[in-house]
């Protein structure tokens, strides 16, 4: 597993050893340019002096040197070196060329007033440099009259060694490759140090989450801590990630506690049933209800395991859409028949407005009915015997929640028997949720609401309810126009 701080760590290393090498180099190349810049501008300088010696007279040409003035010219060893030629042929050599016999200096023809510097090896074999130069001797003022003619061309050469000046380089060069190990290592130890230092936020954010204490109310990161920048929006998105799961974690647990409530009332009818047959099994007034009360039980426990597993497959990818073409109108009063069968006088109260003219929709049959059945079944059940329950269908062009194209959109409308308050309107989706006084109805179990809102969330249908009036509910939801089939 790749480590975060390592990799942050080996980045800026890499990134800051280039830079500091680069620099390093830039600065070595630097000062060895001007070393040798000045080694020449030595080697220049010595030309110079030795050509002002140079004496123009009526007699001729002198060079007027004196040794104990300029000693490195009179050394036997590891001296420096000149030589001087006029016509072609030696004028003078410095003292220390004499101990090597006949051994000249470099010579080359170049153009008057002219120099060019090389790179050679001196007599004693040390690796050195020389400075070629040809000039014309200076006349002095006194004798411009006397002298007249051209003073032939000299040639000075000046030789130098550079081993003191290799000896520099060399410590420069192992000064500057020390100075940039210390800097690599000194940067590697503050890089470390700084990056650690710089993911603390990290590691104590890490840490909260370990001491999060999931008994408590409300589960939320502490708020002491530093705000950054960047850590503030993974603190936001995990303290609402927490949030989500602990309110997920307490409807599950009140779901749990719910459907051992719902099932442990038929199934504790279930079991003093059988005690009391069992125990009198003679008695006629027991033994003719008892397979009636029995299957009335079983069938109870078997309502709220469909509609537990309805519940469950509406909330998971298990719930399988297919897509067909419906009748809205034709549909809604199909289910309306259905709930007469089952409840008499359905058909009378439910009162359908419809603006669709024949337009059709297209979705999953089975998701549309179930949607419509809790709908109708629940203002039905929960309004006043002979109230009416509005049915409004209308086709809408704008935009309902975020769809843009033209919708049908289905409102429900019934009168309560019984008010409810904001906060249990809030929770009224929730599975198995009951207000107090909805718990008396043996039937109804609380999970409807609940169905109908997931399986609105999987198709993707723009569902919503709230109070009308104090006394009256609607439920809307919208499907979107497929067709028209009016003529």
């Amino acid at each position: 597993m790749k480590s975060l701080a390592s990799s942050l760590v080996n980045r800026m290393t890499w990134a800051v050893l280039i830079i500091v090498v680069l620099v390093f180099l830039a600065v070595d190349i630097i000062i060895d340019n001007w070393i040798d810049t000045e080694f020449d501008n030595a080697l220049t300088t010595k030309s110079n002096y030795l050509k002002t010696l140079i004496k123009v007279s009526p007699t001729g040409v002198e060079f007027d040197f004196a040794g104990e003035f300029m000693p490195e010219f009179t050394l036997p060893a590891k001296g420096e070196y000149f030589q001087l030629w006029q016509d072609g042929v030696v004028f003078e050599r410095s003292e220390s060329l004499a101990h090597f016999g006949q051994a000249n200096l470099i010579k080359v023809d170049l153009p008057i007033n002219g120099q060019q510097f090389f790179n050679v090896t001196l007599p004693d074999g040390r690796s050195g440099r020389a400075m070629v130069s040809v000039f014309e001797p200076q006349v002095p003022d006194k004798y411009q009259r006397i002298i007249t003619g051209n003073i032939a061309p000299m040639v000075l050469t000046v030789a130098l060694s550079e081993e003191e000046l290799n000896h520099i380089l060399i410590i420069i060069d192992s000064s500057l490759a020390v100075g940039l190990l210390l800097v690599i290592l000194f940067m590697r130890w503050a890089v470390v140090k700084l990056i650690h230092r710089g993911l603390q936020p990290l590691n104590d954010l890490n840490q909260a989450l370990k001491d999060i204490d999931f008994q408590q109310a409300e589960l939320k990161l502490p708020a002491h801590f530093k705000a950054f920048i960047e850590i503030e929006p993974i603190k936001n998105e995990l303290n609402k990630f927490l949030r989500i799961n602990h309110k997920h974690l307490q409807n599950e647990k009140r779901i749990t506690a719910d459907i051992a409530h719902e099932l442990k009332t038929p199934i504790s009818e279930l079991i003093s049933l059988s005690e009391i047959y069992i125990r009198y099994p003679d008695d006629e007034r027991i033994g003719v209800s008892y397979k009636q009360d029995v299957l009335s039980i079983s069938l109870k426990m078997k309502d709220i395991v469909n509609n537990l597993l309805l519940l469950q497959k509406a909330s998971s990818e298990g719930l399988q859409l297919s897509q067909t073409l419906i009748d809205v109108e034709a549909f809604i009063q199909k289910i309306v028949a259905e709930l007469n069968a089952l409840r008499s006088g359905s058909l009378a109260r439910v009162n359908v407005i419809s603006e669709l003219n024949g337009v059709m929709c297209q979705t999953d049959a089975f998701s549309l009915h179930t949607v419509l059945y809790n709908l109708i079944d629940n203002a039905l059940f929960y309004s006043p015997q002979q109230s009416k329950v509005d049915i409004r269908l209308i086709k809408q062009k704008q935009p309902v929640q975020g769809n843009k194209s033209a919708m049908i959109v289905i409102t429900i409308e019934n009168e309560l028997l019984n008010s409810i308050s904001d906060d249990d309107l809030d929770r009224l989706t929730l599975p198995l949720f009951q207000t107090e006084k909805s718990r008396q109805h043996q039937n109804r179990h609380g999970l409807g609401l609940a169905i109908v809102d997931n399986i609105a969330q999987v198709n993707q249908y723009a569902f919503s309810f709230g109070l009308v009036d104090t006394n009256r509910i609607a439920f809307t939801f919208a499907l979107p126009v497929m067709g028209d089939i009016s003529g």
